[in-house]
């Protein structure tokens, strides 16, 4: 009798919280979208009309939709327990003698769902649109956004204006107490096989680079994952992988951190409903989700500038989540 009272919430919890969470996705996607069309069209001229911004958008958006994965599936979940609750299903299967965590995990499998098959078409079919957006946009030749990395004792920035090539290049030359004892400017250079070619140096000066600086920050974050392995098995210094390394930890354990937010978020739902409001613990783990993107993204660049495992720098938010989380589930 209890496993069929079960079975039958549990599917019941499952659909409504997958479609529930597609729906925010969606709706978070259609406000980017729109947001970001009326700021490109800024950018409109004889050779940029209508039609190639619309395009150019459309084709990014669903890759650019990845970053709001965590958030939206914390926000269907708690919409979907928030509704469950309001019905007297939650209150009905405590009574039942059903758990708060068991509760709680099987209302995040739709998410989860939802989220494994975002992130394989994300993989198969997203990126390859978001580089054909790339490719309509190729003729405008717009540079991006001016880019510092640290080669060996020279603290160097540039602007890319595609693939190749660069300008705008600034080079400050560190001794060994860390002090500058030059600084120097180019206007253009060549980026070939991992070494920057200064063009306008008359000593044709060049500086080998880390891979992830020749592949710009937006260029990495549209290459799958497979291309990744692949271009870290390609290079051996251990500072030339951070940025690889920090993505494809991000995209791997992406399924594990969604879990460790719904995990949290959801005790919020049985910690006194009754004299608090749902309404109020939903705005409580948006919050979270707000906090808990901050607290990874300060992980990350603290890892990255330290040099310290990328690894860790992923693991130790999702480690902190799991550990409030049980402390909040043992005082239920």
């Amino acid at each position: 009798m209890i496993k069929s009272i079960f079975n039958t919430y549990t599917k019941h919890l499952i659909i409504r919280s997958f479609a529930i969470s597609a729906l925010v996705w969606v709706v978070m996607l259609f406000l980017d979208f729109a947001v970001t069309l009326v700021m490109e069209l800024e950018n409109l001229s004889e050779d940029k009309r209508f039609p190639t911004i619309f395009n150019l958008v459309l084709y990014e958006q669903l890759h650019k939709g990845m970053q709001y994965l965590e958030s939206s599936m914390l926000i269907g979940t708690l919409i979907a327990l928030s509704i469950f609750n309001q019905q007297g299903n939650l209150v009905f299967l405590r009574s039942a003698g059903f758990s708060p965590l068991k509760i709680v995990l099987v209302s995040g499998l739709g998410p989860l769902m939802f989220s494994l098959a975002l992130m394989f078409f994300n993989e198969t079919l997203f990126m390859d649109l978001a580089k054909k957006s790339k490719i309509i946009n190729q003729p405008a030749q717009t540079a991006e956004v001016f880019q510092w990395e640290i080669a060996e004792k020279n603290l160097i920035g540039l602007r890319r204006l595609n693939d190749s090539q660069v300008e705008a290049i600034k080079v400050i030359e560190f001794n060994g107490q860390q002090k500058v004892i030059s600084f120097n400017s180019f206007k253009e250079g060549e980026l070939d096989d991992g070494v920057l070619k200064i063009v306008d140096s008359p000593s044709n000066k060049k500086f080998d680079f880390p891979a992830s600086f020749l592949l710009s920050n937006n260029a990495l974050e549209k290459i799958s994952l497979y291309s990744l392995l692949e271009l870290k098995n390609t290079y051996k210094l251990d500072k030339d992988l951070q940025k690889i390394n920090s993505l494809i930890y991000s995209r791997l354990l992406l399924p594990i951190s969604i879990i460790a937010i719904i995990f949290l978020a959801g005790s919020l739902m049985f910690d006194n409903t009754r004299s608090t409001g749902v309404g109020r613990q939903i705005i409580i783990g948006i919050s979270l989700g707000l906090i808990y993107d901050l607290i990874k993204d300060l992980s990350i660049a603290s890892f990255l500038t330290y040099q310290w495992p990328m690894l860790m720098a992923h693991l130790l938010p999702i480690i902190i989540l799991i550990a409030i989380g049980t402390y909040k589930f043992q005082k239920i």
